[in-house]
């Protein structure tokens, strides 16, 4: 059995309210003292304090993780060995914490055993930070980066992206924290981070969160839905986990943009992808950065011919298939991708030349269907659902889909709708569903995302009205808090 602790939460009262602003304010107090390692110091401290709200053990288990590897770091800097001892020793962790119950099972099956582990607790974020500390080590090894112990626990701990990432880089992070004493706050960058805060948060709350109980009610109902509800359910978790982890990137990028620090972009608007190969390109940029930099290369990349191009790139899939959860959905994901990566570099030459629009459309319905995988709760469950998405019949939108997936910010509109018209409960509530579902559908290819807002950030009286709009909604829309998806991951 996994025992999850969860940390404090960007979408929660107790963070918006009192934690990040008194974090904000007191650390730009820090800057102004003349002791400069006071600010970081204080950001160390506050970065524990989020990652062990509710769960002693996961913090000492990073904290004894934090102190390993920077003993490691100091030995691999003469010696290969010991870089190779850090990154099996940071694999063997997270095989253990994550994937032994799942080799577990896969023992029992194969072998007739009954192997029954001890409960697990899975320190949360294990995935992310084991990430960053491989970075780390190889690239102290590579003598790519200097810095002292507390500049590297900061790196690590630094809690805007300790639970969901992105996955950074100590040579993109560390070097922002040398001169951070000697900076005024800027205002503007702080205006600008707050912005993409709220419509982090609004990504979270208004659109990531309904879109849930739509996916949540058609994965729990799968033998009723037909091809009309499957499809819809298919279509709101391909929205629902993109503003939910796009809009936590942005809630953490806007953080450390208040903090007078930047952040790595993960996500470029990657449904408006024309292949899949652009798909990887636009989604989790991180992740994918992590895989081409520190495995594809090493394994050989693109310049041991084309046969093995094809394989190692199979093969990144399958890891990060592997890398998001121990389960054969999650494997069963990273090949799609695998493969489809493979057949969009086959066909690239003749598909440049196919309309945008079909090329779009192919891209975007490949990225669906994908998505089925991990979402289902098992294989069984997926295959039962692609058996209703293609031969379920056209049937009318569910009833109980509506009334479950109804956000509770739109009572009032449809009470408004039932005052002054003859619409019936059902249309209203099918009107709310599918304009919900277009909105989001607009949104992620049409509108500008959260990145290009920051870059072309100019603050104005239309964008201050935007940001407190969706600043007031979202906090008003908290009385359910929910976690973010890649929480588990």
């Amino acid at each position: 059995m996994i025992i999850r602790g969860y940390p404090m939460v960007f979408n929660s009262y107790t963070f918006i309210l009192i934690y990040l602003p008194l974090c904000v304010i007191i650390f730009h107090l820090l800057k102004r003292t003349p002791y400069p390692l006071l600010p970081k110091c204080f950001l160390l401290c506050a970065s524990l304090f989020f990652y062990g709200y509710h769960n002693l053990y996961a913090l000492i288990v990073l904290c004894l993780s934090v102190i390993g590897n920077w003993v490691i770091s100091l030995l691999c800097r003469k010696k290969k060995l010991f870089l190779v001892i850090g990154i099996v020793g940071n694999l063997l962790a997270l095989l253990y914490c994550k994937y032994l119950l799942f080799f577990e099972d896969i023992s029992n099956r194969l072998f007739g055993t009954h192997f029954s582990a001890l409960s697990i607790i899975l320190p949360l974020g294990i995935s992310f930070y084991t990430f960053s500390q491989i970075t780390f080590l190889v690239d102290t090894y590579r003598d790519e980066v200097h810095c002292s112990f507390l500049d590297y626990a900061l790196f690590i701990t630094f809690f805007p992206k300790i639970t969901v990432g992105p996955i950074a880089l100590s040579s993109e992070m560390i070097p922002q924290w040398e001169h951070l004493h000697e900076e005024k706050p800027d205002y503007d960058r702080i205006a600008c981070g707050l912005t993409a805060f709220s419509f982090g948060l609004a990504k979270k709350v208004l659109l990531a969160d309904s879109l849930a109980k739509y996916a949540d009610w058609g994965f729990s109902h799968i033998d009723v839905l037909g091809m009309t509800n499957a499809f819809l359910v298919m279509l709101s978790y391909t929205m629902q986990i993109y503003f939910d982890f796009s809009g936590y990137c942005d809630m953490a990028r806007g953080i450390c943009l208040m903090l007078g620090m930047d952040l790595a972009q993960n996500f470029d608007s990657p449904y408006r992808s024309l292949s899949v190969s652009e798909f990887w390109r636009r989604w989790h940029m991180t992740l994918t950065r992590f895989f081409r930099v520190y495995v594809y290369f090493p394994l050989g990349g693109n310049r041991k011919g084309k046969l093995r191009t094809y394989l190692n790139n199979f093969l990144i899939f399958i890891l990060s298939g592997l890398w998001h959860g121990a389960s054969f959905n999650f494997l069963i994901w990273g090949m799609v991708h695998g493969i489809g990566i493979i057949i969009s570099k086959l066909i690239a030459p003749l598909s440049v030349k196919w309309p945008k629009l079909i090329r779009f459309l192919l891209t975007f319905a490949f990225v669906n269907l994908a998505w089925v995988y991990f979402r289902a709760p098992d294989l069984g469950s997926a295959h039962a659902f692609f058996k209703e998405l293609f031969v379920g019949g056209i049937v009318p939108v569910n009833i109980e889909f509506i009334a479950a997936a109804t956000p509770a910010e739109c009572n009032i509109l449809q009470w408004l709708v039932l005052r002054f018209t003859t619409l019936s409960t059902y249309y209203t509530g099918m009107v709310i569903v599918l304009g919900l579902l277009f909105f989001a559908v607009f949104a992620s290819i049409r509108m500008k995302n959260t990145d290009e807002r920051i870059l072309h950030f100019t603050p104005s009286k239309k964008l201050t009205a935007a940001t407190t709009f969706l600043l007031v909604m979202g906090i008003l829309s908290l009385s359910e808090i929910s976690k973010f998806i890649y929480v588990n991951f």
